[in-house]
């Protein structure tokens, strides 16, 4: 397994979260792959606790937010979150508040009506309708993809599933930023977590 920090795409946020993507994750074997990741973020984050790996460990439980653990109990800092594709994570840690993280492949089969209609029901009007005005197939399905991402990111940080869009979950949003991750051809992945105070999300 290899793990590298992943940059986050344009000008640099001295708020934003520190992000890694692990490769060569059993692709086989989701709960494995689950295992593997979990401690790759404790292999990260030794460094920055001055621990052991030993001492670390992550929750590993469904539809739950990661929770660092040192010596079986639970840390209330840093905040963390996993994403997973097929032998790939990404793992993000954020000490000022809640982070999600989310990276897939581009999806270069599904029909692109489909989407469209799916961005309609998930994504905020604008962002759907900046979608649907793409002309090229190719730039369509990569915007969606990166579109895509960067709501489950925001979804995570806010510790929500995914529901239709609507003005109350807008309003559970306010205040989260997010950005595009500089990830290899075919993947999209994001970062989001909540800005200080008077800083523009």
């Amino acid at each position: 397994m290899q793990i590298q920090s992943c940059a986050l795409a344009g000008a640099p946020d001295d708020h934003a979260p520190r992000v890694w993507l692990a490769q060569g994750l059993d692709a086989a074997d989701r709960e494995q792959a689950r295992l593997q990741a979990r401690a790759a973020l404790c292999a990260c984050l030794v460094p920055e606790l001055d621990c052991s790996e030993d001492e670390l460990g992550i929750s590993n439980l469904r539809n739950q937010a990661p929770q660092l653990l040192w010596r079986g109990k639970p840390l209330a800092l840093p905040h963390c979150s996993i994403s997973h594709a097929p032998g790939l994570a990404l793992l993000a840690r954020h000490w000022q508040g809640p982070v999600g993280v989310d990276i897939q492949a581009l999806n270069t089969t599904a029909p692109r009506h489909e989407l469209a209609a799916v961005a309609r029901l998930f994504l905020d009007q604008k962002a759907a309708q900046a979608l649907i005005d793409i002309p090229q197939e190719a730039h369509f399905l990569e915007a969606f993809a990166n579109a895509w991402t960067r709501h489950e990111a925001r979804l995570k940080c806010a510790g929500l599933g995914l529901v239709e869009w609507s003005g109350a979950l807008e309003m559970r949003l306010a205040g989260i930023g997010s950005a595009p991750l500089l990830l290899a051809h075919g993947y999209a992945g994001a970062v989001a977590w909540r800005k200080p105070a008077g800083i523009k999300a």
